[in-house]
């Protein structure tokens, strides 16, 4: 009588076989898993610049003694957004578009950072830019200080 089964062999070739596949399918899943964390962070830059956007423009904001040196200072160049005034009209609007207090934005950027990570914001001409520093949004991991141009950026 013949035996109908797989030989010891034929398994361990078989479990060799995928374990190779699986080898070179990880890079591959990790190369997508860091894009769509960098997708997720445009996401959160897109939404910290239409929050300053629409705040900038808010009367309230402009009539605010507290929120106009912020608002100096975002014209004279990128400034911190934890540097705003907590006190300010500004950083309450900003707040209330957002849903959360401006500071933690940093701890919810998902792809690769440096630990000097900061979220920028400038105006120009009422022109928003947000920049998240010492990042990557080429997914390639590089999230040196001198390499600014690949720093997630929303105009």
């Amino acid at each position: 009588m013949k035996n109908k089964g797989f030989s010891m062999i034929e398994l361990i070739i078989v479990v060799a076989i995928m374990a190779i596949l699986v080898g070179m399918m990880v890079p591959v899943l990790i190369k997508f898993i860091e894009k769509s964390n960098v997708s997720s962070d445009y996401q959160l830059v897109d939404t910290v610049r239409s929050a300053v956007s629409y705040s900038i423009v808010d009367a309230k904001v402009k009539d605010d003694p507290n929120s106009q040196s912020d608002l100096a200072s975002m014209e004279a160049g990128p400034i911190d957004i934890t540097t705003i005034r907590t006190d300010s009209v500004l950083m309450e609007s900003i707040t209330e578009y957002i849903g959360q207090n401006p500071s933690v934005i940093v701890s919810q950027v998902r792809s690769k950072h440096g630990s000097g990570c900061q979220c920028m914001v400038s105006t120009i001409n009422g022109i928003v830019k947000v920049t998240l520093t010492e990042t990557d949004e080429t997914a390639g991991g590089d999230t040196s200080s001198s390499s600014t141009n690949n720093d997630i950026t929303v105009e």
